[in-house]
């Protein structure tokens, strides 16, 4: 579509999508929810924003549109059940709409980027040294770090050292059990 196509205006009903619909997938891949500013249109294009305008009570919404349809020569347009919502159409089931491209207006205040950096004047100055962090200086702190490192590596080797321990045990275990004697069988008794 060219540019030209895409800007036009319509008048007609606008309806919006059942209960049962909630959930379901919707043309640009994305499931339908009933909370959403959303609306299923057949000409423009998907992603396209519109403004929705209510002629009987003139309330306006802004919607995106996401699906394809309606299907029918007696709706220009489905609405998601919130947008409907705010046009007022929920009670009435249907209301003539007027559906225009919605172009965002020029940004308030945009950034630009400069090569100027201002410099800026705090009135802070630090007038004691601190020196370093107390972390870096503290001698008690590295002396923990050490310990507690030097405990960890120790209580793992201590660990090796008893499975390997145990390995060995029950190695020797196994090849020096006697076999098990068979019990003889005793004669039973008839009466």
């Amino acid at each position: 579509m060219s540019e030209s196509q895409i800007l036009f205006t319509q008048q007609g009903n606008a309806s919006y999508y059942a209960d049962r619909f909630h959930g379901r997938r919707m043309a640009n891949g994305q499931l339908y929810h009933r909370d959403s500013m959303t609306c299923a249109h057949l000409r423009y294009p998907l992603g396209t924003k519109l403004l929705v305008r209510n002629i009987v009570n003139g309330r306006e919404v802004v919607v995106t549109v996401t699906d394809r349809g309606p299907y029918t020569r007696k709706f220009v347009i489905d609405l998601s059940r919130a947008a409907a919502r705010q046009l007022d159409i929920i009670h009435y089931g249907f209301q003539p709409v007027e559906i225009f491209p919605f172009i965002a207006g020029r940004i308030p205040y945009k950034y630009e980027p400069s090569t100027e950096r201002p410099e800026l004047d705090l009135g802070y100055t630090m007038d004691v040294d601190l020196g370093p962090p107390v972390w870096q200086d503290d001698s008690i702190y590295w002396a923990r770090h050490r310990l507690s490192r030097t405990a960890v590596v120790q209580a793992y080797r201590d660990s090796l050292e008893t499975t390997l321990r145990e390995d060995t045990t029950l190695r020797q275990a196994i090849i020096k059990k006697p076999a098990a004697k068979k019990k003889e069988a005793q004669p039973s008794k008839k009466k």
